[in-house]
């Protein structure tokens, strides 16, 4: 995982990676976007995919991936743990994600209308706009974030590559 926090309103003031250029094809497959039920998932034991998150988690560490959250993603899985397990867990858990020192991906506010076009785009009942939100970091670094760790089908049905696609 990465080792230095910090909220990257743009991946070229981070020093990793450059913004997409129309018709440039750089591809790095070692920068992945995780989503919150990823980390739920690795955290709460008996959910449904806590051992395909295991098993994506370690091959993705082993590949030597920076992974990247946007800021709504800690936001998220607290939330669900504090629902579904208990307010003590979820501290706990909030505790360990600030510890682990995830880099923050934030849309400038100019383009925060790819977060609203993609969750326009959508039709399904429930749609999570923070969902639309990745699907906008992805979009907007898409020949750098090249995939996301998620189990949602609503990226796959977007058109984006998952992470154990790539492992």
């Amino acid at each position: 995982m990465a080792t230095k926090s910090k909220y990257f309103s743009t991946l070229k003031e981070a020093f990793l990676l450059e913004e997409t250029k129309p018709g440039e094809s750089t591809e790095y497959i070692l920068d992945v976007l995780v989503d919150a039920d990823a980390l739920v998932a690795l955290v709460k034991t008996n959910e449904p995919n806590h051992k395909r998150a295991i098993s994506i988690s370690e091959a993705l560490q082993k590949m030597g991936c920076t992974w990247y959250i946007s800021p709504f993603t800690i936001g998220e899985v607290i939330t669900v743990i504090s629902h579904k397990v208990n307010q003590i867990t979820a501290k706990k858990v909030l505790k360990e994600l600030r510890r682990q020192n995830l880099n923050i991906l934030v849309l400038k506010d100019e383009y925060l209308h790819l977060a609203d076009n993609w969750f326009n785009k959508q039709n399904k009942k429930g749609t999570s706009y923070f969902d639309c939100y990745n699907m906008a970091l992805l979009e907007r670094y898409k020949n750098q974030l090249n995939t996301i760790f998620s189990f949602d089908s609503v990226y796959k049905r977007n058109g984006f590559k998952l992470a154990e696609e790539i492992i």
